[in-house]
């Protein structure tokens, strides 16, 4: 049995304002460093065996107190980065939601493909291969982790649940949030998904540790 957590990056000045995609030198605000912290506390007596993580600031500074605490060294990860959103980058919430697409992103996003940018189909595929292939290159018994990003976390989790992706928005994952696959006997489950830290995380793993 394979254990990969899935964890969204802490808060950011732009969450819920602007669309940051790939956009370089965007960091932790005071808030996302404490949930940062947060996630530390909760999950160090943990046996994590590796930690990865997407190349951008926002997630890989949320990985960072955890790394430092347990001894652990962060992968960067390409393929578990944000989706790329072209020149919709950058852009205000308010700003694209009064463009033509932002309904097709809303109600049919397999038929979305972000201008200058990848299609919500082609982010899918990159995020479940690169699960797959982290999911591979270690033993079983192995608890492994992955800090990404919003829409990211739940195109992998749709994928696992076998929902379509114009399903997909129904999904939550928060800031800071912990989402749980379990790859055993050729199966895969989803125990846990968008697990808020508020509460030890280790004693909920240890208690209703799948069978």
């Amino acid at each position: 049995m394979t254990t990969i957590l899935l964890i969204r990056h802490g808060l950011n000045d732009w969450v819920g304002k602007k669309l940051v995609g790939r956009i370089p030198g965007v960091h932790l605000n005071k808030s996302g460093e404490n949930q940062a912290k947060a996630i530390a506390s909760v999950l160090k007596e943990i046996p994590i065996s590796a930690i990865y993580s997407s190349p951008l600031e926002r997630a890989f500074e949320t990985a960072l107190p955890l790394s430092l605490e347990i001894s652990v060294p962060i992968i960067t990860n390409d393929a578990l980065q944000e989706i790329d959103f072209g020149e919709w980058q950058g852009k205000s919430i308010k700003q694209l939601r009064r463009l033509k697409l932002w309904k097709t992103v809303q109600n049919e996003p397999e038929k979305m493909r972000f201008p200058g940018g990848e299609s919500f189909v082609e982010a899918q595929i990159r995020l479940s291969q690169a699960i797959e292939s982290i999911y591979t290159n270690h033993s079983k018994d192995e608890i492994i982790l992955c800090f990404s990003h919003s829409d990211s976390i739940r195109l992998i989790v749709a994928f696992y649940l076998g929902i379509p992706i114009n399903q997909f928005h129904k999904i939550s994952i928060d800031t800071a949030s912990i989402s749980v696959l379990v790859f055993m006997d050729g199966l895969v489950k989803l125990p846990y998904i968008n697990q808020i830290v508020d509460k030890p995380f280790n004693e909920i793993f240890k208690k209703n540790k799948p069978q």
